[in-house]
Order: structure tokens, then C-alpha cells, then sequence
């Protein structure tokens, strides 16, 4: 009887040790800093606005209400922001970044896009004037409408230059935001 007890309390000891933890190895902490941004969706914002108005040309930019509701968020592992021209107004462009958690994701397939050499990061574009760039575990995506982005009253043409500053500003952005 006394050695039925003995193993029955033994078992019990064993399963609450277990349940608490001790006596296990400690588990692994990956750092926050590894997969999240110091950053906040106002951060990302201004650096958009200020390559609409100062690159693109497009000085009417401002941060649309979706934007303005999660403004002061931190990052974190995704921020986003979009521009229209007037509170209510359609999009004139969009701005996600996001960290994917490991750098061995697959590349964008199909005709849609369209992979560009020569920047030192991967790049791809659609026929939208989409962009997609990848920096270590982030992703960066950029698109604009040109067909509703004015640049005083004209429609904003994306040039070869006003392209290639695109993907300069997105590859740059997704760094930064890292």
C-alpha cells in the first residue's frame, strides 16, 4: 500500500513539474528587434508624401483617412499607408511593408510581373505601375494610380526617371523600415 502511494505521489510531483516547467531546458526567445520595426505608420507616411511632393511632383498628396486611423501604430511586422488628393477621394497610391519572417520566400510568378535587374535588391513590376521589392526579410510593394495622380492639374506621367526613382524610394523605404 505504502509503495502504491509512493509511485501515485511521484507521478503527481512529475506531472506538476512538467505543467510549470521545471526542470526543462529553456525555450528560445528570438529578439523582437530581429522581426519588428522601431518604426510607427507615421514614420513610413511622411517619407511617402514627401517623395509624391518633392520626386513625383504631386504637391495635392496627403494621407488618406484609412492611413489616419492607425497613424501612431508602431509597425511592428507590417505598416501601410495610402495617398489620395482629397479627403474621400479615391487612392492615388498604397505603401505596404512587411516583414515575411524568412528571407527564402518565393518569387512573384505569372506575366503580371515583370523582374528588373540593376538595383541591387530584387524588383519586380507589373504593367500598373505596381513595384515590388524584397530587402533581407521585408517586402516593400508600391502601387500608384496614374490615372487619378495629378501633378497641378496635369496627369502624372511615370517617366523612365520618375520609374527609376520609384524603385530607388521603395527599395530605400523598405530598408529603412526594417
Amino acid at each position: 500500500m505504502i509503495g502504491k502511494q509512493w509511485g501515485l505521489r511521484c507521478l503527481l510531483i512529475v506531472a506538476v513539474l512538467a505543467l510549470t516547467g521545471c526542470g526543462s531546458p529553456p525555450t528560445s526567445q528570438t529578439s523582437s528587434s530581429a522581426t519588428t520595426s522601431a518604426r510607427s505608420n507615421r514614420d513610413l507616411c511622411t517619407r511617402m508624401t514627401d517623395f509624391f511632393h518633392n520626386t513625383l511632383g504631386v504637391p495635392e498628396a496627403q494621407v488618406a483617412e484609412l492611413s489616419q486611423g492607425t497613424i501612431d501604430a508602431t509597425i511592428a511586422t507590417t505598416g501601410s499607408c495610402y495617398l489620395n488628393l482629397q479627403r474621400r477621394a479615391p487612392y492615388v497610391a498604397w505603401l505596404t511593408v512587411r516583414n515575411m519572417r524568412k528571407p527564402d520566400h518565393t518569387d512573384p510568378t505569372g506575366d503580371r510581373y515583370q523582374r528588373l535587374d540593376g538595383f541591387g535588391e530584387d524588383v519586380w513590376r507589373t504593367p500598373d505601375d505596381s513595384y515590388l521589392t524584397r530587402v533581407g526579410t521585408w517586402e516593400g510593394m508600391l502601387a500608384i494610380d496614374d490615372k487619378i495622380a495629378t501633378t497641378s492639374s496635369v496627369p502624372l506621367r511615370m517617366t523612365d526617371q520618375k520609374v527609376q526613382d520609384t524603385i530607388q524610394f521603395l527599395i530605400a523605404i523598405t530598408r529603412e523600415m526594417q
